[in-house]
């Protein structure tokens, strides 16, 4: 496998020509920096987690109870239910600054390297880069699909009727009062159960004008793009209110991130967030919700390697000349899981899980940008 590291700083050394050493040490063993030096900052990885989610919502019917009567359909929802569910989780991994790993390079006086070129290149780390911001972000989305779940369109009857009612007077013939009846005009609002058979009778008749139009005998002028709109419309109508029945349902995305900087090099579990199926995505300080956890696993390195590494791990500590210090990323394997079963794998470099060794500055290099191996 073929890597690149942007080493433009060692680059630029050579370019330059300069016969005189330059010193690098790490930043808090440094006594002084003169005008031409540079402070420069090891690479880190942070992970940026992306957590989506989605609530379904489900609106009872204000005549559920009556849809297995009149309908002849069971099981339809008499309460508001709410569940939130995920639907995707995703990581990638950025470079910033390691504030942690800071040095020093001190050339001498008369060395000429041109800095600005290499910040203005993009290859280096300089200080600006240290700035992180690990906050979580939360936006939700698909709320606008609520303002269509009321019922407005119950009846094609009117829900009041006119009844006639016998009422009674006494009337004074003579000496003796006698009951006359009369008669009045009363206005009656219809049950709940009256305006749901109504509903449901206007359903059958929508089937039926539709069965209609779809008969070989039909006896209408429609035909084409007419009937085809005809039909579309009836079918409208019947979704709208068989929902007076069986309810109304909508959903609502949410998106969260999260950020993570890796920095144990044996490997780390942490929780990121927490999720509830009736509250959605959580921050991993609420405890009402479920812990998902991260998992970093790194690929170990050989122990025959270990005396090396710590070498020049204690050599970093002292001023060394000619030379400049980089990382070498380790492989780890990324989990996400519930803790019960993993939910995100992925095999992503971790720049601060690998050793920091040194290269020489006068190594050979392929071109004038890039060091390969």
């Amino acid at each position: 496998m073929t890597k690149k590291i942007t080493l433009i700083f060692l680059v630029a050394l050579i370019l330059s020509c300069s016969k005189k050493p330059i010193q690098v040490t790490p930043a808090d063993m440094a006594t002084s920096l003169n005008t031409k030096g540079l402070i420069y900052a090891l690479p880190r990885t942070v992970l940026r987690i992306k957590v989506e989610a989605i609530k379904n919502v489900v609106i009872p019917g204000p005549f559920g109870k009556f849809a297995q009567k009149y309908l002849g359909i069971a099981d339809v929802p008499l309460k508001k239910a709410e569940e939130w569910k995920i639907t995707n989780i995703d990581v990638v991994s950025v470079i910033e600054s390691d504030p942690t790993s800071l040095f020093a390079a001190t050339p001498s006086d008369d060395s000429k390297v041109d800095f600005l070129k290499l910040y203005s290149s993009g290859l280096i780390l300089p200080i600006s880069g240290l700035g992180v911001n690990s906050a979580s972000i939360k936006t939700q989305m698909g709320n606008d699909q609520i303002n269509d779940i009321a019922y407005t369109d119950l009846s094609t009857q009117p829900f009041i009727a006119s009844e006639k009612t016998t009422f009674y007077n006494k009337v004074q013939r003579d000496s003796v009062f006698v009951r006359v009846p009369v008669q009045k005009d009363m206005i009656v609002e219809k049950n709940i159960e009256e305006k749901a058979r109504d509903a449901a009778d206007f359903i059958f008749s929508l089937r039926k004008r539709r069965s209609d139009f779809l008969s070989v005998d039909a006896d209408h002028n429609l035909n084409g793009e007419g009937l085809k709109i005809a039909l579309n419309e009836i079918n409208r109508l019947e979704q709208e209110y068989l929902s007076l029945f069986i309810g109304k349902s909508y959903s609502e995305n949410a998106v969260s991130y999260y950020e993570y900087i890796p920095n144990q090099s044996d490997g780390e579990t942490s929780i990121i967030f927490r999720f509830s199926v009736s509250k959605g995505i959580l921050p991993s300080s609420d405890l009402s919700g479920n812990p998902y956890l991260l998992k970093s696993e790194p690929e170990s390195i050989p122990e025959t390697y270990e005396p090396l590494f710590k070498n020049i791990g204690f050599e970093k500590n002292k001023p060394i000349k000619d030379v400049i210090y980089y990382r070498i990323p380790i492989t780890a394997n990324i989990k996400i899981s519930d803790g019960k079963s993993d939910i995100f794998t992925r095999r992503i470099s971790i720049c601060q899980y690998g050793p920091i060794v040194r290269m020489p500055i006068k190594f050979m290099i392929k071109d004038s940008s890039l060091i390969e191996f």
